[in-house]
């Protein structure tokens, strides 16, 4: 290479025939000494994972495990092997590493996930740790398909957060905010006690005081910080599989009125969050359609010492869950014991940043959302409710939406004829990998299955528009 480069500066030496040549002769001389400089090879570093696995569960061959740079956004996935080992050949810098899997018997299917959001690799080694690092799984049992619990398998199908362009293009309406439950089982399902909170911090990108080098502090503890306040159905009905309730978070009315491109709320099937004795903020909180039945306005349950006349869901980059207290427990009477309230502070101390110890146990489904392009977003949902995130731009009208599970949808006889396939929504490279249209295929009749793995990248993709707008 280097011979190659001599032989043009003494080429273009012969050829200068004026000043002019010089500088010619120069600049090449410099590209050369930048050309060679780039040949210098890029220091390289083995990261090895050992995953962990609880009690009762060995290793076996080809779980995916996945290794993100969290600076540059760079993504290496591979297979661990029969021993549980994967390693990655990486560069300098900072890491997250997540696991998924599952099994099943006769009785019940297993979620393994595992997250390690805060490796760092640096000459000096691997977080200072031998190798390989520990990558422990959480095992979360999901009923069987003949299970008969009250709440089954309700899911979080869509959350639309993010507002839209006003019709003047002057900005964002962000008063429209929904929330749909669905039943993905083939058993019913009630909604009676369900409830629906968010995490500390609001936003995935805000200061988080639950982390201590690199970790959750409470992500063994087996509880989630919901924060502020709680919305809680306290309508007895029941889902039959493949129905769903839309939950109005902000304003039960017609959107549409004022912004074409917003949605309409004002539904007699659906339901708000509506307690103007906790929360009475009118933007918010406007009163809901005439439509909407009193039956259907959800409860609020606002934590001791909590302040504000709203509880915001982040428009940006939330983590909501739904969850259903124990048996023979109210959420007012957990709330009023001080051992089962957390404060989002720097030194723990008590502060209006109350929060609400919600059991993980309690969580029936969990969504994280990343804002787009922030290296500064941080996991709140630990591993056994949720491993991953998805990356959101709001704005724009864009919802997030659940996956198909396309072997199970497709394996329901009666679909036959009435699956829609090229999907086409996707947006800013987030898309339904299984190619199946859900929205347009439940209108042709079909009974759709969605992904359900307890991993929000694997579960979600960004979608173009709100489901209500189709």
């Amino acid at each position: 290479m280097k011979t190659t480069f001599f032989r043009n500066i003494v080429e273009a030496w012969r050829a200068a025939l004026f000043v002019g040549g010089c500088a010619f002769l120069l600049a090449l001389a410099m590209t050369a000494c930048e050309q060679d400089d780039d040949l210098k090879p890029v220091k390289t570093y083995d990261v090895t994972l050992q995953l962990g696995y609880p009690a009762g569960f060995a290793p076996v061959a080809g779980v995916p495990v996945t290794l993100k740079n969290t600076i540059t956004g760079v993504v290496d996935s591979k297979s661990a092997d029969a021993d549980g080992l994967v390693t990655f050949t990486v560069i300098a810098g900072l890491y997250e590493a997540t696991a998924s899997e599952e099994r099943s018997d006769t009785l019940y299917r297993y979620l393994l996930n595992g997250a390690n959001s805060h490796i760092e690799v640096t000459d000096a080694g691997t977080n200072s740790a031998p190798v390989p690092l520990t990558l422990t799984l959480q095992a979360v049992p999901k009923p069987a398909e003949g299970d008969v619990s009250p709440h089954g398998k309700l899911i979080i199908k869509e959350l639309y957060i993010g507002g839209c362009q006003k019709n003047d293009g002057s900005g964002a309406f962000i008063m429209d905010p929904y929330i749909v439950i669905y039943n993905n089982s083939t058993q019913p399902a009630t909604i009676n006690n369900l409830a629906v909170g968010g995490l500390f911090p609001s936003n995935a990108h805000g200061s988080n005081y639950f982390y201590s080098n690199g970790q959750l502090t409470y992500a063994n503890e087996g509880w989630l910080p919901a924060h502020f306040g709680v919305w809680q159905i306290h309508q007895n009905d029941t889902l039959l599989p493949g129905e769903q309730i839309v939950v109005a978070i902000n304003g039960a009315i017609d959107h549409t009125v004022i912004y074409s491109n917003s949605v309409n709320l004002a539904n007699a099937d659906y339901y708000v969050c509506y307690d103007v004795e906790k929360w009475n903020n009118a933007n918010y909180y406007p009163a809901p359609s005439e439509l909407i039945p009193t039956s259907h306005y959800l409860t609020a349950y606002k934590f001791p010492g909590a302040t504000g006349n709203a509880w915001i869901l982040s428009a940006i980059d939330p983590a909501a869950i739904i969850f259903t207290p124990g048996d023979g427990v109210t959420l007012s009477e957990f709330a009023n014991v001080p051992e089962n309230l957390v404060y989002h502070s720097a030194n723990g101390a008590a502060n209006s940043q109350v929060g609400l110890k919600v059991p993980t146990e309690w969580v029936l489904d969990g969504i994280e959302v990343y804002q787009a392009g922030n290296a500064n977003n941080q996991k709140r949902l630990t591993p056994s409710v949720d491993v991953g995130y998805i990356e959101f731009t709001n704005n724009r009208g864009h919802t997030l939406y659940r996956n198909v599970d396309r072997a199970a949808t497709e394996a329901i006889i009666a679909n036959a004829g009435k699956l829609v396939y090229s999907y086409s929504l996707g947006v800013d490279g987030s898309t339904d990998p299984s190619g199946i249209d859900a929205e347009a295929s439940i209108r042709n009749g079909a009974h759709i299955i969605y992904k359900e793995t307890n991993n929000t990248t694997n579960d979600f993709h960004q979608r173009s528009r709100a489901s209500l707008r189709n």
